[in-house]
C-alpha cells in the first residue's frame, strides 16, 4: 500500500521537472565560475531556465490549489515549491553578482563551493525522483537527505575558511565586498538545499 494515499503522477512529474531545471541551472553556475568565457551566452541560458522554472512552479501551484486530495501534506508540498523556486532564484543571483562586480578572475574557493552546491542539487533531484516509489526507496531517499546535510556542512566549512582568508588577507575593500557577497549567496543556496532535504526527510518519517 503506497503510504501517501492516491498517487498523483502529474504532481510528481512537475516536482521532478522543477528539480531538473534547478540541476541544469547549477551546471551553468558551475561552468561559469570555472570558465568565464561566453558569460553573456551562459547568462541567457540561465535566464531561459528561470523562465522555464517559473512556468513549472506556476503549474505546480495551480495543481496544488485545484487538488482536493494530495499525495502528502499540502503544507509540505507548498514548502517544497517555495524552496525550489528560491534555489533557482539564488542560482541566478550568484551569476548576477559575478557580472555586477566583474568578478571574472578564477577563484578556487568559489569553484569548490559551486561544485559542492551542484552535488547537493543532484542529490535533491535524485530524492524527488524516488518519492513516487517511496515504499521501495525510503532508505535511498533518506541517504540522499543525509548526504545533502553532509555537503551543506562541507559548504559551511569552505565558506568560513573563505571569509577568514578574505578578511585576514591583503585585499582592498571592493574585493572584500564583492567576494563576500558571492560566498554568502552560494552558502545561502546550499542552506535552501538542506531545507529541501529536511522537508523530504520529514515526509519519509511522517509516512513511514
Amino acid at each position: 500500500m503506497w503510504p501517501f494515499g492516491r498517487k498523483d503522477y502529474k504532481l510528481f512529474d512537475l516536482f521532478n521537472l522543477s528539480a531538473n531545471v534547478v540541476v541544469r541551472a547549477s551546471i551553468i553556475v558551475r561552468d561559469i565560475v570555472n570558465d568565464y568565457e561566453d558569460l553573456d551566452d551562459k547568462m541567457k541560458q540561465l535566464m531561459a531556465l528561470e523562465d522555464e522554472g517559473d512556468q513549472i512552479i506556476e503549474e505546480l501551484v495551480q495543481k496544488l490549489n485545484q487538488s482536493f486530495v494530495l499525495p502528502f501534506d499540502r503544507e509540505d508540498a507548498y514548502a517544497m515549491v517555495q524552496k525550489l523556486d528560491s534555489i533557482l532564484d539564488y542560482l541566478a543571483g550568484i551569476v548576477d553578482r559575478i557580472i555586477l562586480y566583474k568578478a571574472v578572475q578564477l577563484n578556487t574557493v568559489v569553484c569548490q563551493l559551486a561544485d559542492v552546491l551542484h552535488q547537493a542539487i543532484i542529490l535533491m533531484e535524485t530524492a524527488f525522483n524516488m518519492l513516487l516509489d517511496f515504499e521501495n526507496k525510503r532508505k535511498e531517499i533518506m541517504e540522499c537527505c543525509d548526504l545533502i546535510m553532509e555537503l551543506e556542512r562541507k559548504g559551511d566549512s569552505l565558506y568560513r575558511q573563505a571569509m577568514a582568508d578574505l578578511f585576514q588577507g591583503d585585499h582592498d575593500a571592493m574585493t572584500v565586498i564583492k567576494w563576500k557577497e558571492i560566498y554568502e549567496h552560494i552558502e545561502s543556496t546550499l542552506d535552501r538545499c538542506e531545507d529541501v532535504g529536511n522537508l523530504v526527510r520529514g515526509i519519509c518519517i511522517k509516512y513511514s
